[in-house]
């Protein structure tokens, strides 16, 4: 399970690290490698970043649908269409596909968010804006009973 939300930097190559926190979880199970793509939410572009055994979860729930839906198809294209795999370096880093970088507007700033079994990459301004409105809509009444938990 991944938790924490991490600033870190990408380099000049288009590198960046995976936090500490993060790659102990992936060493744990054996991961040395993620599987990258792109993702909207809250109307906002970021990253979303899969160890192996949750993307074979994630393909294999849409598997299961028909892949012939006009929305399903377009969020395949979208999502799957544009994953790639990358591979953790002795260094803990990945090298985040042009295309992907260019997607998520990300600059030399950036925030890894927790996501339970997955994390996302943000462009750390975004992301500030993104928690902002979150934090807005939390405070309204009746928020946390609409989660159901």
């Amino acid at each position: 399970m991944f938790s924490g939300r991490f600033d870190h930097s990408i380099d000049d190559k288009g590198r960046v690290s995976i936090p500490v926190r993060f790659r102990e979880n992936l060493e744990r199970d054996s991961d040395d490698r993620l599987f990258i793509t792109n993702f909207i939410s809250q109307a906002e572009r970021c990253l979303v970043l899969y160890p192996p055994g949750e993307w074979l979860k994630v393909v294999g729930r849409l598997r299961q649908r028909s892949g012939f839906e006009g929305p399903l198809q377009l969020f395949q294209t979208f999502f799957i269409g544009g994953a790639h795999e990358v591979q953790v370096d002795k260094q803990g880093r990945i090298l985040i596909p042009p295309k992907l970088r260019e997607f998520a507007r990300l600059d030399r700033d950036v925030t890894f968010s927790a996501m339970t079994d997955h994390f996302q990459l943000w462009n750390k301004p975004t992301l500030e804006r993104v928690l902002s409105a979150a934090e807005e809509q939390m405070m309204q009444p009746g928020f946390y009973e609409q989660l159901k938990l």
